[in-house]
């Protein structure tokens, strides 16, 4: 068992690079495309869809690598102090733009010192996080819903929410839902597209942070709401206090 599931993870890592050295070619050819500018309508249209599909396939192909190295052990943090509230503006310059397409309402919540509240982190790493869960809500969400963003501090721990108005998630997958390759039918990384393994990288960052993450939801139709709960960093400096 355990020789398989090296191999398995070897050849996860190996397709992970071979599905990325097309793609940069691909995301080229479409930059030289764009300084090109045709009048042409149907040109354009063409031009704009090969660039969202293959800044999709660019996603998935990163996470398949991330969830690779985190299980071989060979993803590395670079750890500084970092605010929350520019993890979550890092986050929101990912995620926004496809917030916007679907024309969902985005509220945001920072406590009125979010500039205080920090982390000992990777602040792209932390931000991926929160972006994989913005853009997972949008995913989920039917055009026009809300989207809510908050986060505060609840004792010795930074709380992030992400709430939202979307599909919900069932019951019986809850208690399954940050497991690798999840195959429900109605899993919430496979019935929009996905690997199934969105959500297994978010929790595998967050506990490589020392942190923890939960997902609720009252079942399908009602939403759902994940929360990160990661430990503060408190400042060194006394007249930072």
């Amino acid at each position: 068992m355990e020789e398989e599931d090296r191999r398995k993870n070897e050849f996860l890592a190996m397709l992970g690079h071979e599905l990325r050295n097309p793609l940069a070619p691909i995301r080229n050819a479409v930059k030289v495309m764009k300084r090109l500018d045709p009048a042409d309508s149907k040109q354009h249209w063409a031009r704009e869809v090969i660039d969202r599909q293959v800044s999709h396939l660019v996603r998935l192909v990163d996470d398949l690598l991330d969830v690779s190295r985190i299980v071989q052990g060979k993803i590395t943090l670079h750890k500084t102090t970092v605010e929350v509230a520019k993890v979550i503006e890092l986050a929101l310059e990912t995620s926004r733009p496809l917030i916007e397409a679907r024309h969902h309402e985005l509220i945001l919540s920072l406590p009125e010192d979010s500039m205080r509240l920090r982390l000992n982190g990777d602040s792209l790493r932390l931000a991926q996080v929160v972006s994989n869960l913005l853009t997972n809500a949008t995913k989920y969400t039917p055009e026009g819903g809300t989207i809510w963003l908050e986060a505060a501090r609840e004792q010795d721990e930074a709380v992030i929410r992400i709430r939202d108005t979307g599909e919900g998630i069932p019951e019986t997958l809850l208690p399954r839902l940050f497991d690798p390759f999840t195959q429900a039918e109605q899993s919430i990384d496979r019935s929009q597209g996905g690997l199934g393994i969105g959500l297994t990288l978010v929790k595998a960052l967050v506990e490589l942070h020392r942190g923890r993450i939960e997902a609720r939801s009252e079942g399908l139709g009602n939403g759902s709401e994940f929360i990160v709960r990661l430990p503060v960093c408190e400042p060194l400096d006394p007249a930072d206090t």
